[in-house]
């Protein structure tokens, strides 16, 4: 069978069997080649659709050359349960991703798309984006926003769906007009109900009224850290201050500034009034912190000889 044929008859039997899974195994059946629902998963995880061409280039990689449909009979390739082709996809996803995986379930407390009719690829697109949600200011002590979360990311995975149809649509020799235009109804609808459920449950910073500008800076975390105890975020301003990384970025910097200023002679006579009177300043000071130092001192020995 040519590449035409087997296209077509693919896309025949997907239609009957309402299954693109279904329709490869029987088309592997038909040529004599090996079905792995493995392969089949990672096709569809990295190119959103499933691709039978595509299955049929990937079998002439190395490990999968000189198989026929009898190797997948004799091994156990046709008795794998989903959860089992599951475990195998999950475990080559990257650290991240499992990392949002874990959090996302042991936020909501089970796998929220589980049986769902996802691909793999779909999950952990959904499973990236509700991690994000799930550490958002109130969400774990609220079963209702929850659940919201889990309503958005699904609805966003539908959006990102859509996205794809139109953009093939657009690609199109002849794109449909009418069709193009009923899906960007259609993503219109759901982006409003995400914008809706993100209103009535504060999940947005846009509707929330109690956030501020500024809350995931560094140095409002560091003002959190401090005002929970953590000693260890206190900072020594004088060794920031007099290290020589920071003497290296202040010298470049002012470099930089003088070459792109041009001062006249009253803007350097107004610099040097400005340095003299700092210069006194700093001489005061010096002069007055020395002295409290000499004090302290004295009551320090003072406080030490009564205790002998």
């Amino acid at each position: 069978m040519c590449k035409e044929c087997i296209g077509k008859r693919f896309n025949e039997l997907s239609n009957r069997y309402e299954s693109d899974k279904t329709a490869l195994l029987l088309c592997c059946y038909v040529l004599d080649v090996p079905f792995y629902a493995t392969l089949y998963e990672s096709i569809v995880e990295n190119n959103s659709i499933f691709s039978v061409g595509l299955y049929m280039r990937q079998l002439q990689l190395g490990q999968y050359q000189f198989k026929t449909f009898l190797n997948t009979l004799v091994s156990d390739e046709l008795f794998k349960t989903n959860r089992d082709v599951k475990d195998e996809v999950e475990a080559k996803w990257s650290k991240s991703d499992k990392q949002n995986m874990n959090f996302s379930i042991g936020v909501v407390g089970y796998d929220p798309f589980d049986d769902c009719g996802m691909t793999q690829a779909d999950r952990k697109y959904c499973f990236n984006i509700l991690a994000g949600y799930c550490d958002s200011d109130g969400i774990q002590d609220d079963g209702h926003k929850i659940q919201s979360v889990v309503q958005i990311t699904q609805s966003q995975l539908q959006c990102r769906k859509l996205d794809e149809f139109i953009n093939a649509e657009l690609l199109s020799v002849h794109p449909d007009e009418n069709r193009i235009k009923h899906l960007t109804a259609t993503k219109k609808q759901l982006l409003d109900s995400i914008a809706k459920i993100a209103q009535d449950n504060n999940l947005s910073s846009a509707y929330n009224k109690n956030s501020t500008v500024g809350v995931n800076t560094l140095s409002n975390k560091m003002k959190e850290m401090l005002q929970l105890g953590f000693d260890d975020a206190q900072v020594n301003l004088f060794d920031i201050k007099t290290c020589d990384a920071m003497k290296q970025i202040a010298d470049l910097s002012n470099h930089s500034i003088l070459e792109q200023l041009t001062f006249d002679s009253n803007d350097y006579t107004d610099m040097l009034k400005e340095q003299r009177e700092m210069i006194l300043k700093y001489e005061d000071d010096n002069l007055n912190l020395q002295e409290e130092n000499r004090l302290l001192k004295n009551q320090i020995l003072d406080s030490t000889t009564k205790k002998r």
